[in-house]
């Protein structure tokens, strides 16, 4: 481990009221190295359980979202496209989506009942399907009936019966850092397929403030980057959330995803 992280490991220790270090000397069969790792996984995993804790506390939320996606070219070189991700939640059964770039946007509507895409450029088209009960339940249909992915949708899975802590295999404290000037925690983790990093904001409010997900199904190993900004108490109506159509929008129905062919 470089100095670095290790001083940055000390600081975070510092500025978290968390225990798990402590850990590291029930095991006297570990090395020292393995000690760490060991404390510092513990101490990453309680710090994502006290955030997604924390988020599921919120009664309802926005964000705004600068998001970063990497496309890799058929020449191999990696570019990175800029989009923008608009987000009202009002938990459990609530949910508006805006997700824009310079050339398209599309629109996500759910009230408790029905979940409808909508295409308003260059005309409008839009489809709706019956939806469960919960955002969380709406996350798994949209993806397993209709390969539809909504966006920043660990934000609701986190904490959640859905959430797929099991599959982390390794979890580690980078240290304190810095995000649009809001001081937060630094945290690194390994999956099968991806790696991903989280920075949480410090204090009272542990808030996830940037997400970094690394796919390894891919040589280039393209990135995913979103920077978050939070708003806790937005003036909300049950409205915003309800799809009504333009006289001239057309209404088309979602294709059925392969993997229940």
């Amino acid at each position: 481990m470089s100095n670095k992280i290790t001083t940055g490991l000390f600081l975070l220790i510092g500025g978290l009221a968390f225990t798990s270090m402590s850990q590291a000397g029930e095991k006297n069969t570990l090395s020292s190295d393995e000690a760490l790792a060991a404390s510092e996984k513990s101490l990453a995993l309680d710090a994502l359980d006290n955030m997604s804790g924390y988020l599921r506390s919120l009664d309802k939320f926005s964000i705004n979202a600068d998001v970063y996606v990497d496309e890799i070219l058929e020449n191999g070189q990696k570019i990175q496209q800029t989009r923008s991700i608009e987000v009202s939640a009002n938990p459990p059964a609530l949910l508006k989506v805006k997700s824009s770039n310079i050339n398209t946007t599309r629109e996500l509507y759910y009230d408790g009942e029905s979940f409808t895409v909508y295409m308003p450029q260059p005309n409008g088209f839009y489809a709706t399907f019956k939806a469960p009960k919960t955002i969380g339940k709406l996350i798994r249909k949209a993806a397993d009936d209709y390969d539809i992915d909504i966006p920043l949708s660990d934000l609701f899975l986190w904490g959640s019966k859905n959430d797929d802590r099991s599959e982390i295999e390794e979890a580690t404290v980078i240290g304190v850092d810095q995000v649009e000037g809001i001081s937060c925690n630094h945290f690194a983790f390994r999956q099968k397929d991806i790696d991903w990093q989280l920075c949480i904001q410090r204090g009272d409010t542990p808030l996830p403030l940037k997400l970094i997900i690394t796919t390894k199904l891919e040589e280039a190993q393209p990135q995913y980057v979103a920077v978050l900004k939070w708003d806790i108490a937005p003036v909300q109506t049950k409205q915003s959330y309800t799809f009504i159509p333009d006289v001239n929008d057309e209404k088309i129905n979602f294709a059925k995803s392969n993997k229940n062919k």
